[in-house]
């Protein structure tokens, strides 16, 4: 085990019977993949996020000892992607001559009509196969998965209640010698609304020297179903794992630009280390690099190293995770923008009517009007009519020149 590798990784099951909770639909999984025949409907295992759902399917290939394949199709899209990739896996014989399971992760992200034809060879490619294949979504029922579900045997894993959250996090906590104060685990499962996987990074993000208070909650605050950006930071800058770190951002619902301003922020405030500062505002010079690139070029593909960057690459900047729980606070730098703008834009306006009566550019007329007229207005107030009549100055342009 690598010392900052993720707690979800480090103590996931290698047995069916080690996932907690939803036995019935487990037992229905393990019957599916012994008892699989060629020509057999897909399986759709479809609940909320965190439940198991991913990790039973794995945990049951590493009991039988059969390869896993999988694909996500947030990943894969269209019908071309979909056709080259499925097909082939299909027709490949497994290493060794092991039997495995075709797994297509977050279905959700595969059906749409932006799709181009990625669901139909999906499922052209799976009545082909002679391996379980099983896919995962978190809503069975939505209309996007009407044409999936009619094909598939589904089975649902229902999110776990708040005691069996909390043993999980007793076990790891146990295993990791963690003290633990009375009631913080049970809290933060509470939060954690049955997501297992939200509540392992949670414990793992909060315990300081191998200690967790119920103080450190505070910093949680009440799960959303969205993540706010605080607890996306509180991720970032306390842990030491890129596993972690990666995801901070997935559930929040602020754009890339307020993301930038609120890692600017709070990354001098967070990081007192010169070296660990030097290596984070590096991660964030590079991710806006490929910001720009996308603003000239349009390419979007750059998205992904710029959420990289900001969330990894300013978590792996200091080589030993943080003491306490960093107080963010928001940038106030787009209030300051608006206060400049409104401070200028009386001189825009005044350059632009400047522009359009003398055929200069507005840049022109700042540098080399404006200076000019404002001693007049100051100081000639028959003159400064004349000149507002001729530019059709409004009272307030006229107060501004006065100033």
């Amino acid at each position: 085990m690598t010392k900052n590798q993720a707690w979800i990784h480090k103590y996931k099951a290698n047995k069916l019977n080690e996932v907690i909770g939803n036995d019935e639909s487990k037992a229905k999984l393990w019957k599916f993949v012994t008892k699989f025949k060629k020509g057999q409907k897909p399986l759709l295992i479809h609940g909320p996020s965190g439940n198991g759902k991913t990790t039973s399917i794995h945990a049951t290939a590493k009991e039988l000892d059969l390869e896993i394949i999988e694909i996500n199709a947030s990943d894969t899209r269209n019908k071309a992607s979909i056709t080259e990739l499925l097909s082939a896996v299909l027709r490949q014989q497994s290493l060794f001559f092991r039997g495995k399971i075709i797994l297509v992760d977050e279905i959700d992200g595969l059906s749409g009509t932006k799709d181009r034809g990625g669901v139909p060879a999906l499922l052209s490619a799976i009545k082909k196969s002679s391996f379980p294949v099983i896919m995962t979504a978190n809503d069975a029922y939505s209309k996007k998965l009407k044409t999936i579900k009619k094909v598939s045997e589904l089975i649902e894993f229902q999110a776990l209640n708040i005691n069996e959250v909390t043993s999980i996090l007793k076990k790891i906590s146990e295993q990791e010698k963690l003290t633990c104060e009375k009631g913080s685990l049970k809290a933060i499962a509470r939060r954690s609304n049955g997501d297992v996987r939200a509540a392992i990074n949670d414990l793992q993000t909060l315990s300081n020297n191998n200690e967790l208070l119920k103080s450190d909650l505070e910093a949680l605050g009440e799960r959303e179903h969205k993540e706010n950006i605080k607890k996306a930071l509180l991720k970032i800058f306390k842990t030491t794992s890129a596993e972690v770190a990666l995801p901070s951002f997935d559930n929040v619902e602020e754009n890339v630009d307020k993301i930038f301003l609120w890692i600017e922020e709070n990354l001098s405030r967070v990081y007192k280390d010169p070296e660990t500062r030097a290596k984070a505002y590096d991660a964030l010079s590079e991710a806006d690099k490929f910001f720009g690139r996308i603003r000239k070029w349009q390419y979007y593909r750059y998205y992904v190293y710029i959420y990289n960057l900001l969330s990894a690459g300013i978590a792996l900047a200091k080589d030993e995770k943080l003491e306490g729980t960093p107080v963010f606070r928001e940038s106030n730098r787009p209030l300051t923008i608006w206060m400049m703008n409104q401070k200028f834009a009386k001189r825009k306006s005044i350059a632009e009517k400047i522009s359009n009566k003398n055929h200069c550019s507005t840049k022109q007329a700042i540098k080399g009007t404006i200076p000019f007229l404002k001693p007049i207005f100051q100081n000639n107030q028959e003159e400064a009519k004349k000149i507002a009549k001729y530019f059709d100055f409004n009272s307030e342009e006229t107060a501004w020149l006065k100033k």
